[in-house]
């Protein structure tokens, strides 16, 4: 069995933590880490939710499904987020991973039905395509303030670093720097929550369970946070035509249509938002904002100052859209453009040949095509 226990929050030099046990009962634990915590500057400790173990289920309930454990949490969860990873939230897993299998899970008691909520309407902002069409749509353009974005947060949970790794650590310095710049441009609070869940990686791809693990920073929040908005990857009609491709490989593209809505607490609504655009139909939405002009990061790879590397598939995918505009000369810098432009012709033939099967490179031959720019001829 795993047991997660002692929930506290305590103070760590100028930061504050909120802080569990995790515990492997039956066998060796294949982890150095023994607690799971989310760290945040301690003026804002009152956001933490340490009432409520509700942040440190998902992840625990995917390594006791990895490992074939029982779960117990020794302490109070969200009867909501309970009730849904019982009955829904585990056969997702299963059916995204062959190495899971379901389990039981247990708590001692739940959390007492909320008696204020949070003010908070937040979204990430991580830099990306995704996360500037969500800002753009729900700060800039909003207008009903039920609704309307007024916190950012950047989550450090492992989707662009390594834990424990200090040069992963520079490259999420300067992108947080550059995230904080964007949002005071945008005259919004930024918020920075560090965590250790990307250190229960061992045995897995962490790009299987990243996602969850930024659902669990939303979730150590729920105190301040009523609402928060997660950027979608795929639009609707590539949930349904490419969803099952990414089965055992990419949990977000495989599932989080039908996976987002159920992680919520009765404090906290989860919100997937952007399924209604293409990608390259929101990059054709944000070119022409200076915002995205100074700030837009993409890259998956390490560069020692944050920046775009160019020749990453995330940076390729990017700056096609961006040459069919003829607006790549305008992200300069913000991308090596220069590296680009020797990957280019490799990475458009790949498109053409992966056109049907590739979502990504499907909606870039789709977009060139509508702007009658020639890459190839699709099969």
């Amino acid at each position: 069995m795993i047991e997660i226990s002692n929930l506290r929050k305590h103070a760590k030099g100028d930061a504050v933590r909120l802080e569990a046990r995790i515990k492997f009962l039956d066998m060796t634990s294949p982890y150095p880490e023994k607690t799971i915590y989310f760290e945040l500057d301690k003026k804002y400790a009152h956001m933490f939710a340490d009432d409520s173990y509700d942040a440190f289920i998902l992840i625990p309930l995917w390594l006791a499904m990895l490992h074939k454990q029982d779960l117990h949490i020794c302490g109070a969860v969200s009867k909501k987020l309970y009730h849904n990873v019982k009955w829904y939230v585990q056969k997702i897993f299963c059916d995204f991973c062959d190495a899971l299998t379901p389990v039981n899970v247990t708590v001692d008691n739940f959390t007492d039905p909320p008696k204020k909520y949070g003010k908070i309407i937040g979204t990430g902002i991580s830099g990306g395509v995704d996360s500037l069409s969500t800002i753009q749509d729900h700060f800039v353009n909003e207008r009903d303030t039920h609704f309307k974005i007024n916190a950012l947060f950047y989550f450090n949970c492992g989707t662009r670093s390594d834990f424990g790794d200090e040069k992963w650590q520079e490259t999420v310095s300067n992108r947080l720097a550059s995230a904080k710049l964007a949002a005071k441009e945008l005259g919004l609070p930024c918020y920075y929550l560090n965590t250790n869940l990307h250190a229960f990686r061992k045995m897995q791809d962490w790009t299987k369970v990243l996602y969850i693990a930024n659902y669990s920073c939303v979730l150590s929040l729920s105190r301040a946070i009523s609402s928060y908005y997660v950027p979608s990857g795929f639009n609707y009609q590539q949930m349904k035509k490419f969803g099952n491709r990414f089965r055992n490989n990419d949990m977000a593209e495989f599932c989080e249509s039908y996976l987002v809505p159920l992680i919520g607490n009765e404090r906290t609504d989860l919100i997937l938002d952007g399924g209604q655009y293409r990608r390259v139909d929101k990059l054709k939405k944000i070119v022409d904002w200076d915002i995205a002009k100074k700030y837009l990061n993409v890259c998956n790879r390490y560069t020692a100052d944050g920046s775009n590397c160019g020749a990453c598939d995330k940076c390729l995918m990017t700056l096609l859209p961006l040459e069919i505009m003829g607006k790549l000369d305008d992200y300069a810098g913000v991308f090596d453009v220069e590296e680009y432009r020797t990957k280019a012709e490799d990475y458009k033939r790949q498109c053409v040949e992966k056109y049907g099967k590739s979502p990504f490179s499907t909606e870039n031959v789709d977009f060139a095509k509508e702007n009658n720019f020639i890459i190839g001829t699709s099969k």
